[in-house]
């Protein structure tokens, strides 16, 4: 039985956080009706998350439709990209690439 069985659904780890460099990624193509829960729940299964969050516009309360999420591992953030960049959910194609830090150029 896997931890998540015995434990329940997967939830978003409570505090939001970044993991080391290499480990935390950029979502975007995110559907509309995407929460932190369901973003943690698609990218939880490539390794063990440190934070999982939506962007949601602060006047009209709906989704950017664009995310974060952070593992702990950087091996786990390669993994999520090989599989999750182009994943199709709910007729959009997720792009997922690494996190930029402020300091890189674009």
């Amino acid at each position: 039985m896997s931890p998540q069985a015995v434990m329940g659904a997967a939830q978003p780890p409570a505090a939001q956080g970044e993991g080391p460099p290499g480990a935390n990624l950029f979502i975007y193509h995110l559907p509309p009706h995407f929460g932190d829960s369901d973003l943690y729940s698609h990218f939880a299964p490539y390794g063990q998350l440190v934070s999982a969050k939506v962007f949601i516009d602060k006047a009209t309360g709906q989704s950017k439709c664009f995310g974060f999420v952070s593992y702990s591992m950087p091996a786990a953030a390669e993994m999520a990209i090989q599989q999750m960049n182009g994943f199709q959910v709910a007729g959009k194609r997720l792009r997922v690439q690494h996190k930029r830090s402020r300091a890189q150029p674009y």
